[in-house]
């Protein structure tokens, strides 16, 4: 959660970008002179002069010239770094570096990153909020991402901290929240391109998460593995890895020793069920092995629409017939500048079979899953 805070305090702040000399010609003749800060998801983002940042529509582009260093994706899985200029004929570009230059169609193009040796011209982020609110359930989510890029690949950073708080009426007090559920994750990922292309390469992550509805209170993943990047065109970006990792997570075990915890008691069939919450925390470590995908899919209109899916498998390797799932999902359009609305899935899935361990009934659970609404901002 501080963690997250910080990225909304700090990365707004971060200012140092080359000069705004840059020129976007439009097919319908307009020209626009500011600072080229990238392009994904076929919306090219320049901050004019006169103005806030804008996003353009790679389809309406003629030409772009600009003296400073990018790199290029291609629908073809080719990765350019060097200078952009306009050529005699719309709709392409001139590529020129330092051992050779090409010319590229405008709409062959997947993706645009600065490279200049400013910290801000390699950095991407989003902040959202997300929520839900029931008469006897509120959740609400916060999240964020950042992406550092360089020549020999990319560090990237995700956090969010969701939390739920179920609510319930009596006629005494009316309505009286419970005891909230939490979950959290936070991770960073190292990718090293091992070919020219870009389209194969190494991982090395770390990740930090927690759900106490899954009896997670607390668990560390350390991991590498194998990448690729199997659709790159315009449009469509699909991506997997595969590799081992190290895990230490503390859980909540029984313990057959007295205690001075009062007893919990539950209602079951309106007779009071009570037994003694003995419960301590563990710490266990184990092996897994990952195996993750992750799909983009957006549109090229005005209306920008996008589908983002994250999942995961971790199977096991020290414990027999476990295995722990992630999934994520959102549907996201651009309201107004930068600002989007999205609806997104965010669910967890943990087979342990917790109760030959002692578990209390109240703390066993193998799936937890959020349907959310909220809003995305990408400057």
């Amino acid at each position: 959660m501080r963690t997250l805070l910080l990225l909304l305090v700090i990365l707004p702040s971060i200012a140092l970008a080359h000069n705004k000399s840059d020129v976007v010609e439009m097919y319908n003749g307009d020209r626009i002179t500011g600072e080229i800060m990238g392009m994904v998801n076929g919306d090219l983002k320049i901050n004019p002069r006169y103005s806030p940042p804008i996003n353009l529509d790679l389809q309406h582009i003629a030409s772009i010239d600009s003296d400073y260093n990018y790199e290029i994706l291609t629908s073809n899985n080719q990765r350019f770094y060097g200078s952009i200029s306009s050529t005699d004929k719309s709709g392409e570009v001139l590529f020129t570096s330092i051992d050779d230059s090409a010319v590229i169609q405008l709409l062959r193009i997947t993706e645009i990153r600065p490279v200049e040796e400013s910290f801000a011209d390699r950095l991407t982020y989003t902040l959202g909020a997300n929520f839900t609110f029931e008469p006897d359930l509120l959740t609400y989510k916060l999240e964020g991402t950042a992406i550092y890029a360089n020549k020999k690949g990319q560090y990237a950073a995700r956090a969010n901290y969701l939390q739920s708080t179920t609510r319930s009426y009596t006629e005494e007090q009316g309505w009286v929240d419970g005891e909230p559920s939490i979950a959290a994750l936070f991770s960073i990922d190292n990718e090293v391109w091992t070919d020219l292309k870009g389209q194969r390469f190494r991982s090395v992550a770390a990740q930090y998460d927690y759900n106490d509805q899954l009896n997670n209170f607390g668990r560390v993943s350390i991991g590498a593995g194998l990448g690729r990047y199997w659709l790159d065109n315009q449009g469509v970006r699909l991506a997997t890895t595969v590799g081992l990792q190290g895990v230490a997570e503390k859980t909540k075990t029984g313990d057959d020793g007295p205690t001075n915890l009062p007893a919990i008691c539950v209602d079951d069939d309106s007779e009071a069920v009570c037994f003694d919450d003995t419960l301590t925390r563990e710490t266990l470590y184990s092996g897994e092995a990952f195996a993750s995908a992750s799909l983009i899919m957006y549109s090229l209109t005005d209306m920008d629409l996008n589908l983002n899916i994250l999942g995961s498998l971790y199977p096991s390797l020290t414990e027999s017939d476990r295995i722990r799932a992630h999934l994520e999902a959102s549907l996201s359009w651009e309201i107004v500048s930068d600002l989007f609305v999205k609806l997104s899935w965010y669910s967890d899935f943990d087979s342990g079979d917790r109760d030959n361990e002692g578990l209390s009934p109240l703390n066993t659970r193998r799936l937890d899953y959020n349907i959310l609404f909220g809003l995305d901002w990408r400057p």
